[in-house]
């Protein structure tokens, strides 16, 4: 859950050594001007690059999810993917492995990989995916376009102790989910390695999410607890 870097001029990027586009600039003028912390941009010293207005990927509809507010339908068994943006979507390393696109969102710094759009829509296949992330009603506003995804149900997370994994078990309301965010705690991840019903997967923030990461959410999708039937 590592913030971009709001409010500084984005790093000096090229393809021959960090993989990164040039830079594009999103900016809603219907959008407030502060951002949910750790996304509120600082003051700068210096304009940014000059930037240009980035085209969203066509959005293609995903089947059918559940609705943005409340908990997940009980009755639905399959799987849903929860996930994180910053450290997971946007890695944090000024230079990661493969092709990144820096965007100026809002004043934030985000890095966004083709490949991750891709990966997104063939795990949609298996999960339904929602959004587990401090960025909140902006991961639909203005991470979704970048990848060309509809619009996602969203998890309230960051807001109270104990982090985010009870907003997501209550949301999860007993369906099976996998949860991939680059700050899952141990305690939790111990407490769930062996239940079938849940998939947890700590990425590296400087990296972001890996083609490895979506073949074990592929190849182990977790399934519904149920007891053994007594004879």
């Amino acid at each position: 859950m590592h913030g971009p870097a709001c409010g500084d001029p984005p790093h000096p990027r090229s393809l021959a050594t960090t993989g990164a586009s040039d830079t594009s600039d999103t900016t809603a003028e219907s959008l407030p001007t502060r951002l949910p912390a750790p996304h509120r941009p600082a003051a700068r010293s210096a304009p940014l690059e000059a930037s240009i207005e980035p085209t969203p990927v066509q959005v293609r509809p995903f089947p059918p999810k559940a609705p943005p507010g409340g908990p997940a339908d009980p009755y639905n068994d399959r799987p849903l993917l929860y996930l994180d943006i910053d450290g997971v979507l946007n890695p944090v390393c000024p230079r990661p492995e493969g092709e990144f696109t820096a965007h100026q969102v809002h004043g934030c710094s985000v890095l966004i990989s083709a490949r991750h759009a891709d990966w997104l829509r063939e795990l949609a296949q298996v999960y339904e995916l929602v959004w587990a992330s401090t960025w909140e009603a902006y991961a639909n506003r203005c991470i979704a376009p970048l990848l060309g995804l509809p619009d996602l149900p969203v998890v309230p997370v960051g807001r109270q102790p104990g982090g985010d994994w009870l907003p997501i078990v209550r949301h999860a309301a007993g369906r099976p989910f996998a949860w991939v965010d680059d700050l899952i705690p141990e305690a939790v991840l111990r407490s769930s390695a062996a239940r079938r019903d849940r998939l947890l997967l700590r990425v590296d923030p400087g990296q972001g999410l890996r083609r490895d990461h979506v073949n074990r959410l592929l190849g182990h999708p977790p399934v519904r607890f149920s007891l053994p039937r007594r004879g």
